[in-house]
């Protein structure tokens, strides 16, 4: 019986003993804001005062400045978006500031893979940017048992543990305390010959699949929007016109989009129709990549975006703004090129 109870005892010390070592190994991590997406202290220091919240992937973050949304707009809002957002990530933050904000409105980015990856395809990194941007140990485990699975728990912990080393000799200087969420990104040249956008015209073709989980996690989000009486605006953002013309099917999921936003009575802008993209983003200083947006396309598109939500606020019908279909501003890009 004496060994027994000494055999429980050194048990109970090990775990102990694991647990304090593991919390040592991650403190620095959630603790300081060393990475560009931790931003919980940030949002705790407006919690209270926000009324607007702009969520999505790194599509978002990239695209849309609040400083240009508050300025415009005259609102408070926040960019909460970040890299790799699942639907889940998405739920859970945006139930978080919608319970501690007076949230009128959400612009919801839905661009063309917002609802076709899914856990699966999409993987564990971007839950793991959110784990980062929670503020206490409570939402933090929730959201760690939640998002995944028991086979995922090694590498993620030796991930935290990693980015926990890191911290300790990083000291980042956290630009969202002045952007309200948005993040920058430099201007590449992405411009293309016209012979160059011929040849890799609809050369590949997206996967055009809703994902059951995603759509799932999306309609709990319109749930939660209507219950709060939010108004809930889809928005796409501008990619580049490389990126418009290399796949072929952005119509499929443009029209499915569309039939979500029949369903659930929500404004849908798709800005890569807008009939005034040429004019506005230049391939030579408006994106990073084909995908992403620079900072100085972000100006102009967030202008862009106050300027089309203003007329629809003053009654304007803005459908004439954009083209009907992505085969159709497909033949204007090639036709003034």
């Amino acid at each position: 019986m004496h060994n027994f109870k000494k055999i429980i005892l050194h048990t109970l010390l090990l775990i102990i003993f694991t647990v304090l070592l593991l919390i040592s190994y991650t403190l620095p991590y959630f603790h300081g804001e060393s990475y560009y997406y931790q931003d919980y202290k940030v949002r705790k220091s407006l919690s209270g005062t926000l009324d607007t919240l702009i969520i999505g992937s790194s599509h978002a973050l990239r695209s849309v400045k609040p400083t240009v949304l508050n300025e415009n707009l005259k609102v408070n809002s926040y960019n909460l978006s970040s890299p790799l957002m699942s639907m889940y990530g998405r739920y859970v933050l945006l139930k978080k500031e919608i319970e501690r904000n007076q949230i009128k409105t959400v612009y919801f980015e839905i661009s063309y893979n917002a609802l076709t990856l899914d856990k699966k395809t999409l993987g564990f990194e971007g839950d793991i940017y959110e784990l980062g941007r929670f503020d206490n140990i409570i939402e933090r485990v929730n959201f760690f048992k939640n998002a995944f699975s028991y086979d995922e728990y090694k590498k993620v912990l030796s991930d935290i543990v990693l980015r926990s080393g890191n911290s300790l000799l990083r000291h980042d200087n956290i630009v969202q305390y002045e952007t309200y969420g948005y993040l920058p990104l430099q201007s590449n040249n992405l411009q293309l010959s016209l012979e160059k956008k011929k040849e890799i015209k609809d050369t590949m073709n997206l996967d055009a699949t809703i994902k059951d989980e995603s759509l799932k996690y999306f309609e709990k989000i319109v749930d939660m929007c209507k219950e709060n009486k939010i108004k809930f605006v889809l928005i796409v953002t501008p990619i580049s016109e490389n990126a418009i013309i290399k796949y072929k099917n952005y119509d499929e999921i443009f029209s499915q989009y569309k039939e979500l936003a029949d369903k659930y009575d929500c404004e849908y802008y798709d800005f890569n129709l807008d009939k005034k993209r040429n004019e506005l983003y230049s391939e030579e200083t408006s994106f990073y990549d084909f995908t992403h947006m620079s900072e100085t396309g972000a100006e102009t598109f967030s202008n862009r975006l106050t300027e089309i939500l203003s007329n629809v606020k003053q009654g304007k019908n803005t459908d004439y703004e954009f083209y009907e279909s992505y085969s159709e501003i497909k033949k204007h890009i090639l036709n003034n090129n």
